[in-house]
Parts: C-alpha cells; structure tokens; sequence
C-alpha cells in the first residue's frame, strides 16, 4: 500500500492511510474524501461508509485479488480494480469517481 500511497501523492491527491478497519468509518467522517480505496479483505467497511448519511455520498473503490467479481455481489462500492492492476487504468476509475 506504501507504493500506492507514493503514486497517488505524486499525482496530488492527499492521502490517508489505516490499515485498521475500525479506524476509516472515523477517518471518512473527519477527512472527508473525494474518494476511499478499500480492499476487499476489508470490505465490511463499505456498508459502514454507505450507511453513514455523512459519508455515503463518498465514492468507495474496492481493490481485490479476486478474477471473478460475483465473490463481490452484495458490496455498495462504487466501482472495483482487480489487482494487479494497471496504473492508467486505476487513474481512469479514481478521475471517473471522484469529477
């Protein structure tokens, strides 16, 4: 995620990171971002998010190792990114959801 993180300050985005899944309800709440990459591991965070009346309107980018995206059926994210991924194409969703 430290790559990530890198990539996307250099792109200018501000960034906040946790990899404490009970922390980015909280996090959402206090920063409120254009956008939140979440992976799937932590995927129950999303409901949090999208349940929230002060942040459901914050779009929700999940990142996942899974080829197939009916293990993701259920999830209120915005839109997903299959890893590995590609850096344009990751460019391309975050510009999407967050304009």
């Amino acid at each position: 995620m430290s790559l990530l993180k890198m990539w996307l300050e250099r792109k200018n985005y501000k960034v906040k990171y946790t990899s404490n899944q009970q922390e980015v309800p909280h996090l959402v709440r206090e920063f409120n971002p254009h956008l939140v990459i979440v992976d799937v591991l932590q995927k129950d965070v999303v409901d949090k998010i999208k349940d929230d009346n002060e942040t459901t309107h914050v779009p929700v980018l999940l990142m996942t190792g899974y080829t197939q995206r009916q293990n993701l059926r259920g999830t209120n994210a915005n839109d997903v990114i299959e890893k590995p991924f590609n850096l344009a194409l990751l460019e391309k969703k975050i510009e999407r959801l967050v304009s």
